[in-house]
């Protein structure tokens, strides 16, 4: 009953959030003007970036089996690709829920370990994190004034004590010590959660001893090869914003995977505002900005909500047929 309570609590204050943030990015737009430019979209650019979605879901897929191998799960990528999908599915009803909910699909459908699933998602995540953080220093490069102008406009306001500033850093030295002495220990645990415990860590550490480091680092560049396509061909779908180049493709990337990254139901909010601010910069109005955020935005939740209900699904028919045979 507790646990329905805080769920039900964690649901309402992201769902409360998102719908506060959309207020205040929505409360100035024209909306007569804002429905006057969905008449003037090229629509078959964002199906094409809809049906593009499915590679990089595949190569999520494919890179994630390379993490599970060294744990002794030779899946097909057909099935990690299935429960990819339901795991976004289930993020759009709780951020970060999909985490987890695909390592139960996993478990269900092929018997793999939670803990040791789990632990390889987030080594899959850090590595996401790392890779964001590397395009963000290529943007530097491609697209240095403009990236600075963003971020010195978006934080100009902000002013963090100095003790705020001390304690992150405190806790995130005592954590690193903390996850070092764990490291050198872990073996002398016992016990049933002591066993969750190291699988989860054995997850974690599936990356140093994966057998394709290669086939890794290649679905890692389709991956966000095609996360950068998905969002800049969009841009050719409106008048307003045809003319924006590659660097511009960067910058939408880069600030949707910040804005996606946030904790909050499904983007509402942050990346509609954080993508029109961007576009700011590229003299592209609010209005507009607005629009074409919603735009990536509404195309990517019809390709998770469409190609995650299948894979759901494919899922129940794969369990039942188990089931029958187990019976049998």
């Amino acid at each position: 009953m507790q646990k329905n309570i805080i769920a039900g609590l964690k649901i309402s204050i992201s769902v409360g959030l998102a719908g506060v943030l959309l207020y205040f990015v929505f409360r100035n737009v024209e909306w007569k003007e804002f429905w006057e430019r969905a008449k003037t979209v090229d629509y078959s650019w964002v199906i094409a970036s809809i049906i593009l979605s499915i590679v990089a879901y595949v190569a999520r897929a494919y890179r994630w089996n390379i993490l599970l191998k060294p744990l002794g799960y030779d899946l097909k990528t057909s099935r990690t690709t299935l429960a990819v999908l339901i795991g976004y599915l289930a993020n759009l009803a709780l951020p970060r829920l999909g985490e987890i909910t695909r390592c139960g699909v996993l478990k269900r459908n092929d018997n793999v370990a939670i803990p040791s699933a789990l632990g390889s998602v987030v080594t899959e995540r850090i590595i996401d994190v790392l890779t964001l953080f590397l395009l963000i220093l290529l943007s530097l490069i491609i697209e240095s004034d403009r990236l600075f102008t963003f971020l010195e406009t978006a934080y100009q306001d902000l002013n963090i004590p100095t003790y705020v500033v001390i304690a992150i850093i405190a806790v995130s030295i005592l954590g690193v010590v903390g996850l070092v002495l764990f490291l050198r220990r872990q073996n002398r645990l016992t016990g049933k959660f002591a066993g969750l415990i190291k699988s989860f860590v054995a997850g974690f550490l599936s990356l140093k001893d994966i057998k394709q480091p290669v086939g890794f680092v290649i679905s890692t560049v389709i991956l966000w090869s095609v996360y950068y396509l998905m969002s800049y061909i969009i841009v050719f779908s409106l008048p307003e914003t045809s003319h924006l180049g590659l660097g511009a493709g960067f910058m939408l990337l880069i600030t949707g995977g910040i804005a996606l990254s946030i904790p909050v139901q499904s983007g509402f909010g942050t990346y509609h505002g954080m993508i029109a601010g961007m576009l700011l910069l590229y003299s592209i109005d609010e209005t507009t900005g607005i629009f074409l955020a919603t735009l990536l935005h509404t195309s990517q939740l019809i390709a998770i909500a469409l190609f995650g209900s299948v894979a759901l699904i494919i899922s129940f028919i794969i369990r039942r047929k188990s089931a029958i045979k187990t019976t049998k």
